[in-house]
């Protein structure tokens, strides 16, 4: 992994524990070939999916069936040794198909706002450091009206506790990267929706930072930073009681660890 740029995840893993930030962006192991579980599987299918209806390339349920029919990772899910493996490939299948039916007859797009971007991935260097900064938006609206730039998270899990006063490291980079985007939408306000997918339709939930908060833990996050460009060696724990190292060495064991972080649900949003 490259010392200069970062991502969110990468920063949240550092902060929570440093073995299991080594293992999953250190580690030579499991980088081909890797398994994957189903729920990453679903999800990355769900957010390509829709991308596509977010850009009008799917207008109608029908169309979204032959997307299903074509794009279904079906040789990557199913094991013809194991029935139960089976069940839940099936569950999933439906489960992802009840997403997109209500997705297709009511996407998120408020009143008075356009699509802007989709599926957008923003780089930028922070400012004194040789270190660059990176995530993506499933979906950013602009709402010209009232200036207002909406950057869309999809999500399949519920979303954790959220302190305005204590932002996660994850929000605070996304502030950041905003920042790059005044130039195409001169906003007023910024203001972050996390919607969760469920079988019978979307619930967001919508958070702003205040700038004062801002300005006040971002030098948190270029802390980590230098912390993580100056370490060299990463201690095991004293106590074997670490979940995520433990989730970690086991994902190793099966032969892979990275999909396992980078495409974690909700990590770090709102915590």
């Amino acid at each position: 992994m490259d010392r200069t740029l970062f991502t969110p995840p990468m920063i949240e893993t550092f902060r929570v524990c440093r073995r299991a930030y080594q293992l999953a962006f250190h580690s030579k192991q499991g980088t081909a070939g890797e398994p994957t579980r189903l729920s990453t599987l679903c999800k990355r299918f769900l957010l390509k999916a829709l991308a596509e209806i977010n850009r009008s390339r799917i207008h109608t349920l029908p169309q979204v069936q032959k997307y299903l029919g074509q794009n279904w990772p079906a040789d990557r899910l199913v094991s013809q040794d194991d029935s139960d493996a089976q069940e839940k490939t099936i569950q999933a299948f439906r489960f992802v198909y009840r997403i997109l039916m209500h997705y297709i007859k009511a996407p998120y797009k408020p009143q008075g706002s356009e699509v802007a971007a989709v599926s957008l991935k923003v780089r930028a260097r922070v400012v004194h450091s040789k270190a660059y900064l990176e995530d993506s938006f499933d979906l950013i609206l602009w709402h010209p009206e009232k200036r207002i730039l909406e950057l869309v998270d999809f999500h399949l899990q519920p979303l954790k506790p959220f302190d305005p006063a204590w932002p996660a490291a994850t929000l605070l980079i996304r502030h950041f990267l905003a920042q790059r985007l005044r130039g195409r939408w001169p906003f007023d306000k910024l203001v972050f929706t996390f919607c969760q997918l469920q079988s019978n339709g979307l619930v967001p939930v919508s958070v702003e930072l205040d700038e004062a908060v801002v300005r006040l833990h971002w030098p948190e996050v270029l802390k980590t930073i230098d912390e993580i460009k100056e370490e060299q060696e990463f201690a095991p724990h004293r106590s074997s009681l670490c979940k995520r190292c433990h989730f970690l060495q086991e994902c190793i064991a099966m032969g892979g660890v990275k999909s396992q972080v980078c495409e974690k649900d909700n990590v770090g949003y709102c915590a």
